[in-house]
């Protein structure tokens, strides 16, 4: 596994020389009872649950975004937490998490639960029972509420404290990395010493954060699983613990003496403190600042921007609800003004603001002055206060509180005015760089089934429309398909190019209900899909409410045996749980075969493999047009858990054997592919990519991403109108790659024994480090060792992680700081245009770290240094054709923003050249910023973190950081070494590489040859133009030759272009010209099956693959190729179609069948005609006036054929459309259009096999 994916899912990664607590390995990082650790957010939940006093019992939720990373935490400690008996598991839902931390506290057990703010909302019903009967006084009950204040990953905004309240449950909110820690013991002792539940609220930028920490010893239960106690159920309270009226009101009638011991107990703990002011700023002002949680950081952060850390009293709560009056009562006294910092919607100020007013109703004459204003989501004089939707940062804070400051008359003189107006005028230029940046949306990983299930449902949903193929095939009108939303990875439905596929959404395993409530009322079709997670969750609930209603919908219940989306946590389909102990594996089919046979129903309950895709669309369309309640069970595994697998396997090989004997990709033939942009409108795969190639954009197989599922070679396109389904190009090929000894690694060409030290880099303290890229890209793992690094170079760090999406294909970042010990405070977020450095694995994404419309913004010209790979990754919508970016644009836009001398370069081609990925580009890039004096960090400290947990890897990254260094010292070195193909860059060039090949592949090879260079050479000696569309005609010549075997298309396509180029217009660059170049070629090249067969197999392509697989025949590697194409040929008035797996043999013979071309007439006539027309179109252009002002017209008239790509029937209606839009133009210009060829006659109908 490559660096890109070598990182520990859970957090950092572990310390490869583990610690031992007897005869249990672990990582030692859990295990240190003293000194400074480094954590993640979710790491330093789990450690706190370990130091916990008298340990703790019961670890229990459901796994959600922030928090679900805690369950893989506690699974990479399974043996500890086995051997010490505490219980850790995933419950089937977050309402039966709750149930069981209620169950706990019949005895003095210690539970926690973890889930996300929706998880609150279904946890609630048993939450409030068990907060109003109470915790155990000798346990202790503590509820993790993960919130995302951004709205980034959570389908409504989150904000659990308000939940809370309803449930009269305390709110307990930790600030930094040390907090979170600690608190988890805190929480348990307010919440045993108060008898009430507590919650305990961490948002996303802490949890996907972490840092720097002091650690102390852990705890372990004395009752715990090995060592069980027997309850005695004649002492349980029975009013206490069976909660019904009227018990219940009484219990409420005793919440405020438990309220008042969570206040005195919070004051016993210091949990709500004062930092008093400093110095004479806020004399006269009388400004007081009350805030809580990582708004805190925010905020002390800012001021410390603004130069005015400690010069106002701030009072941090730790506890947010209930507000303890006392606190804040103490707390106003002698200031004016309150202002309230906190995220989201305004909770705090609420309360403070009623605190306030029956404060001042109550107050005598004796009473103390104290503040009368509140301000927090409004300022004075007019002012924005703190934003009340999305989250904070410490910019948001500059520029609402550095207005406010000047704005202030009692602050006038007594503040750095300069200072302040410096910093919002930084913020002010960053929110207005040019940045404009195509969305990256995610997308399902390549190999994930679900992507086989949406790809089917597409062209179901399509030809359901059809009504040719609807009567044709089943007999019935047109039915339009809806689609009910629920949660998991198949949420991301939402996006292109599978957004008709999800209608709707309310919720998880809702979507069957969603379904129900419309049912009665249309004819429409109905279909959900659901995770086998959700299933468990509480999808079976929902299938069982559709059987009551009489709905009539199909569900579609991917059986992959994991929860998926947030990280490969067991379910309850697995016969293992979290700790690896041994579990009862439930299984779907059963399940609901049991409801189903229980209501006497007849439904459908089939299981089946989504990747055999004829059958799969076949069993589909069945059930969907079936009458009432139907499940479908798609049994594959998750394309991640398999192809982690396969790697493991093939790394087992690689150790025993040296290397692997076959291995099998998924394969592109440029020059076949059409780029008709039909396998990404099917897939929307990021394993295809977009390769810029001498005949133009063309579909590629990025083998760093694709897992070789096959996925884009199944589907099939619906042809409206004619109720056909057609294979869409024959580009694609499986090939098997045979080797009989280890391949020659390019890295074995340099040599990195003389690298020189960098220059140093200067640390002032604070060093703040930005790290862009797509998810799968190894920006966690970059994290990770440059944190391990400052950690071990001695630097206090924070970081903090936004994770994408989607495993693959979303855009992710890493902040990481750097301080010193007499550092100003700083949170763990880099305020806008601080940036020391941008390491943009990515290049749109590192761009983004300047869009003034995110929420980063980190780079400036007057700070920020940039080491950025340029290579292209495109977004989905760049796939599907519907938008781009241009490298070139944005590196410039970067580099304008950005400190003179920014680094870019292609370091993923060169991490694929030397390593057969782009998973090492990061680990190369951190190479090249350590050698430019980026990075503050010593070589023995990076090169320890390099190899800190990457496992076998470890010596792959070492040489990837240091091919990093070398590419900064000596870049010619690396390129010579990489030895990357290129096709022939000049007109020269690539004249002599044409007759080479001419010359040994053709019997007429000699005078082909000679022909052809006599014909460019003396062509191009007449054509005024640069040397690359010289390149350009000389390619389509050598071509036209291949395609005919001959001379005679060449000339005639020669001579055209020079009548063109007579009438053309130099001061117009020639462009049309250059246009009738491409597209003549375009149209004259009919790749019907005889030079598809060529293409396929050409000396150009061969020596592509070549390089492409790193095989050298001389060392006995080959290359073993299975075409998957689907012929057609027109016999009688008939179309034959079939599908085939050719060999190299058969398209070797096929390709010299010329004489089929003049035997079936009918072949391909609609090509030929279009390919008449267009030269129809050429005298027209010859005999312009050149006076007219139309050049643009006539240009785009000539490359209309651009237009039109595909094969058949993809291709020809849009050869209709440009033929229609073509008359007009020539009715713009005056021309008569040139006569139409006579329609071929439409084939009776297509015979498939």
């Amino acid at each position: 596994m490559a660096a890109g994916g070598a990182g520990q899912r859970a957090g950092l990664p572990k310390c490869r020389a583990g610690g031992t607590l007897g005869t249990v390995k672990v990582d030692p990082r859990f295990t240190r009872a003293s000194g400074v650790e480094v954590y993640t957010g979710n790491e330093l939940l789990v450690k706190g649950c370990l130091e916990t006093e008298g340990g703790t019992h019961l670890w229990t939720g459901y796994p959600g975004s922030p928090v679900s990373a805690f369950f893989d935490v506690a699974h990479g400690l399974r043996d500890l937490l086995r051997e010490r008996g505490i219980r850790v598991t995933m419950a089937n839902n977050e309402a039966l998490a709750a149930a069981m931390v209620n169950g706990s506290q019949m005895h003095g057990l210690r539970a926690i639960t973890v889930q996300k703010s929706v998880g609150v909302h279904v946890a609630s019903d048993a939450l409030a029972l068990g907060n109003l009967v109470g915790a155990h006084p000798e346990g202790g009950a503590v509820i993790v509420l993960g919130d995302d204040p951004w709205s980034d990953s959570t389908q409504v905004p989150a904000d659990s404290r308000f939940l809370a309240r309803h449930l009269m449950m305390p709110v307990l909110e930790p600030s930094d990395a040390q907090e979170l820690k600690d608190w988890i013991d805190l929480a348990f002792k307010l919440s045993r010493e108060s008898e009430l539940y507590i919650g305990y609220l961490v948002s996303t930028n802490q949890v996907d954060g972490g840092g720097s920490v002091l650690v102390r010893p852990n705890h372990f239960p004395q009752v715990n699983t090995h060592n069980p106690v027997v309850l005695d159920t004649s002492q349980i309270d029975l009013e206490r613990n069976v909660l019904l009226p009227p018990r219940t009101w009484r219990k409420e009638q005793a919440m405020p003496e438990r309220v008042r011991r969570l206040w005195e107990s919070a004051r016993r703990h210091g949990v709500n403190r004062v930092l008093p002011a400093v110095g004479s700023v806020n004399e006269r002002a009388g400004l007081g600042f009350i805030t809580s949680a990582a708004a805190y950081c925010y905020l002390r952060h800012a001021l410390a921007e603004l130069g005015l850390d400690g010069a106002f009293p701030i009072l941090k709560l730790g506890l947010t609800y209930p507000l303890d009056p006392r606190m804040i009562l103490d707390f106003a006294q002698g200031l004016k003004r309150l202002i309230v910092v906190e995220e989201r919607r305004p909770f705090l100020e609420e309360q403070v603001a009623e605190i306030i007013l029956r404060a001042a109703q109550e107050a005598g004459p004796d009473t103390p002055p104290f503040a009368r204003e509140v301000w927090g989501k409004r300022f004075p004089h007019g002012l924005k206060g703190i934003p009340d939707t999305r989250g904070l940062n410490p910019s948001k804070l500059i520029d609402r509180l550095g207005r406010l400051f000047l704005a202030l008359p009692e602050l006038e003189g007594r503040l750095d005015a300069g200072r302040i107006q410096a910093e919002l005028d930084l913020l002010h230029r960053v929110r207005r760089y040019p940045v404009r940046l195509p969305a990256r949306t995610p997308t399902f990983c390549p190999g994930c089934p679900h992507r086989d299930s949406a790809s089917v449902l597409i062209e179901i949903k399509r030809q359901f429309r059809d009504p040719i193929y609807m009567r044709r095939v089943h007999g019935m009108e047109p039915v339009d398909l809806v689609f009910h939303g629920d949660t998991g990875c198949y949420t991301m439905l939402m996006f292109e190019p599978t957004q008709e596929l999800m209608h709707n959404y309310s919720g998880m395993g809702l979507g069957g209900g969603t379904g129900a409530g419309i049912d009665p009322f249309i004819r429409n079709k109905q279909v959900v899909f659901m995770g086998d997670s959700t299933f468990f969750h509480s999808g079976q609930v929902a299938i069982s409410n559709s059987l009551k209603n009489g709905q009539d919908i199909t569900y579609i219940i991917l059986d992959n045996k994991t929860t998926a989306m947030t990280g490969h946590q067991t379910t309850p389909g697995r016969p293992e749980g979290v700790l690896g102990e041994e579990t009862f594996a439930q299984n779907i089919d059963a399940i609901v075969a049991g409801l189903t046979d229980r209501y006497n129903t007849g439904a459908l309950v089939v299981r089946v493999n989504p990747a055999e895709r004829e059958t799969y669309r076949q069993l589909l369309e069945k059930a969907i047009l079936q009458e009432g309640v139907k499940v479908i069970v798609a049994d594959k595994e998750c394309g991640i858990t398999y192809h982690r697998r396969l790697a493991r396997e093939e790394r087992r090989t690689i150790s025993e054997r040296g290397f692997l004997p076959k291995k099998r990709f998924i394969n592109i033939t440029e020059e076949t592919c059409e780029y008709c942009l039909e396998c990404t409108k099917a897939t929307g795969c990021p394993g295809l990519t977009v390769a810029e190639t001498p005949f133009g954009r063309k579909m590629q197989i990025d083998r760093s991403w694709c897992v070789s599922d096959g996925a884009c070679t199944r589907f099939m396109v619906p042809v409206g109108g004619r109720g056909l389904r057609v294979k869409a190009c024959p580009a694609f090929e499986e090939v098997w790659v045979k080797r009989c000894q280890p391949p020659v690694k390019p890295i074995e060409r340099l040599s990195f024994s003389h690298l020189p030290p960098p220059p140093p880099c200067e640390f002032k303290g604070v060093w703040r480090g930005y790290l862009a890229g797509v998810g799968g890209m190894g920006i966690g793992t970059t994290a990770a060792i440059l944190v391990l690094a400052g950690h071990r170079q001695g630097y206090t760090v924070k970081f903090c992680d936004k994770k994408g999406l989607a495993i693959r294909n979303g855009g992710v970042y890493s902040m990481i700081t750097y301080t010193g010990d007499d550092a100003p405070f700083t949170s763990n977020l880099i305020p806008y245009g601080k940036a020391d450095l941008i390491l943009g694995v990515d290049l749109l994404e590192a761009v983004r770290a300047i869009d003034p419309n995110t929420n980063q913004r980190v780079g400036s010209p007057d700070r920020t240094a940039a080491v950025v790979n340029s290579h292209k990754t495109p977004t989905i919508r760049a796939l599907l054709g519907e938008e781009d970016f241009d490298v070139a644009e944005l590196e410039a836009t970067l580099r304008a923003h950005t400190r003179p001398g920014a680094w870019f370069g292609d370091v993923s081609e060169l991490s694929e050249a030397f390593f057969g990925t782009k998973l090492y580009a990061n680990i190369v890039m951190v190479g090249i910023a350590y050698q430019l004096g980026l990075l503050p960090l010593e070589l023995s400290n990076l090169e320890w973190a390099i190899g800190t947990g990457l496992g076998s890897a470890v010596a792959d990254n070492i040489e990837a950081f240091r091919l990093g260094r070398l590419l900064v010292v000596d870049p010619d070195a690396v390129y010579a070494a990489a030895n990357i193909h290129r096709e022939p860059a000049t007109f020269a060039a690539m004249v002599k590489d044409k007759v080479d090949i001419l010359r040994r592949t053709h019997r007429r090879g000699a005078a082909w040859a000679a022909g052809f260079r006599q014909l460019v050479e003396e062509t191009a000696s007449r054509l005024d133009l640069d040397d690359a569309t010289r390149r350009d005609f000389a390619l389509r010549v050598y071509d036209l030759i291949q395609w005919e075997g001959g001379l005679e298309l060449a000339r005639r396509y020669a001579g055209w272009i020079e009548r063109v180029h007579a009438q053309d217009e130099p001061d117009r660059g020639h462009a049309a010209t250059r246009a009738v170049i491409w597209n003549l070629h375009k149209v004259m090249a009919i790749k019907d099956e005889i030079f598809v067969a060529h293409q396929l197999t050409s000396e150009e392509k061969r020596r592509r693959d070549r390089a492409r697989f790193n095989v050298d025949p001389t060392r006995g590697d080959r290359l073993i190729y299975r075409h998957l194409n689907r012929p057609q040929f027109t016999l009688w008035g008939r179309d034959f179609a079939f599908n085939i797996k050719t060999r190299d043999w058969m398209l070797n013979f096929m390709k010299r069948l010329r004489m089929l071309r003049r035997w079936l007439p009918e072949w391909h006539r609609k090509e030929r005609e279009f390919r008449d027309w267009y030269e129809s179109l050429l005298p027209l252009f010859e005999q312009r006036d050149r006076r007219a002002d139309d050049y643009e017209t006539w240009l785009a008239l000539l490359r209309l054929p651009e237009k039109v790509s595909g094969y058949r029937d993809i291709r020809y209606p849009k050869m209709d459309a440009v033929r229609a839009e073509a008359a007009e133009l020539l009715a713009r210009l005056g021309c008569q259009p040139p006569p139409a060829p006579a329609p071929a006659p439409e084939p009776a109908e297509i015979a498939t096999r």
